[in-house]
């Protein structure tokens, strides 16, 4: 850790050698010259998540001088599912993540408020949401009830139903087990539509699915097509429940080991960082798309009306639950202007 001097040239010295250009004594005190920080996701190396990660390291190298240096790990190396990774990132052996809301939720129950099904009307209204105060006061929360630092909102695409069956109505779902996300709000919507929700790994889908051990599972088209799941589930229906919302965060440990010419270059690569995820999942949403089509995989729509219908009681219990009947109130605004 450096040590609060006086602006010499011996400190000037030690800025070039951290690879940072010197700034006042206090951007430096407390912290480290040189940052490595180890990035990882469960997912492919192609997904959003990777390339998004990988356009970070890319920047904030730049932009610090080399100072601070990125680790990226891809394909469940550093954990096969968020929760290890969200698990990792509170230990200190991951520092930067991307990870649904539910398992930030576990610390800071505000942070589910984003798994709501059926909360978005479309990509472009989640944009006003995330991007705006409703995003902004979930950040705050977040950062005064946990270890936890928001860097930014990114998305993993639409998700819909898949399995070894279709489905076009709530009743067609009638004691179906399916993997969800592992969050409270998710799982109550499903078991109001009549499904059995059920927890397995992601690096192990493939396999459940494979082997009968769940019924279906519910994703984006990037995911569902990566992992080849379409070999082993031949049927997609269009329920369109969730414009999904993942936290890209970091730890105010991590973050703070930095001094403030490094925290820049941070805040400067997580700009870029999320610019380039979200435009890479919308390319992959519609390319994937035609693949699993390809594939063989049957895509059929939905009663999507009669899907949200039979789960509003759950929204509206969910809003109470977490005490964020305002921000409710802001995203259905949101949607007319």
């Amino acid at each position: 850790m450096m040590k609060k001097v006086s602006v010499t040239i011996a400190a000037v010295a030690a800025g070039m050698l951290a690879g940072c250009s010197s700034g006042s004594t206090e951007d430096t005190a407390g912290a480290e010259e040189n940052v490595h920080l180890v990035a990882a996701t469960q997912l492919d190396d192609q997904s959003p998540y990777a390339v998004g990660l990988r356009e970070f390291k890319k920047v904030v190298e730049e932009e610090s001088d080399g100072s601070v240096t990125v680790e990226v790990h891809t394909n469940g190396s550093l954990g096969g599912s968020e929760a290890e990774l969200a698990q990792s990132a509170e230990t200190g052996s991951v520092d930067l993540v991307v990870a649904s809301p539910g398992y930030l939720a576990q610390k800071v129950k505000e942070v589910d408020f984003f798994s709501i099904l059926y909360l978005f009307e479309d990509r472009e209204h989640w944009t006003k949401v995330v991007d705006g105060e409703v995003g902004d006061e979930v950040a705050r929360v977040t950062e005064e009830e946990s270890n936890f630092k928001v860097l930014d909102y990114w998305s993993a695409g639409t998700r819909n139903y898949y399995g070894t069956q279709p489905v076009e109505t709530p009743e067609d779902l009638e004691n179906k087990t399916v993997r969800t996300q592992d969050s409270p709000v998710v799982t109550d919507t499903w078991q109001a539509l009549g499904a059995q929700p059920t927890s397995v790994a992601w690096n192990e889908m493939y396999q459940a699915l494979q082997n009968g051990l769940t019924d279906a599972a519910e994703n984006d088209f990037t995911n569902i097509y990566l992992a080849s799941h379409y070999e082993v589930a031949d049927h997609l229906s269009l329920t369109e429940h969730d414009v999904t919302t993942r936290v890209f965060f970091t730890t105010q440990e991590a973050y703070d080991s930095m001094n403030a010419e490094q925290q820049e270059a941070v805040d400067t690569a997580v700009q870029k960082a999320t610019e380039t995820a979200r435009a890479t999942d919308e390319e992959l949403a519609s390319e994937y798309k035609q693949k699993l089509q390809e594939e063989g995989m049957e895509i059929n729509e939905v009663d999507k009306e009669a899907f949200t219908e039979q789960t509003e009681d759950v929204r509206r219990e969910a809003v109470e639950s977490l005490g964020m009947e305002e921000e409710y109130e802001r995203v259905q605004e949101l949607k007319d202007e």
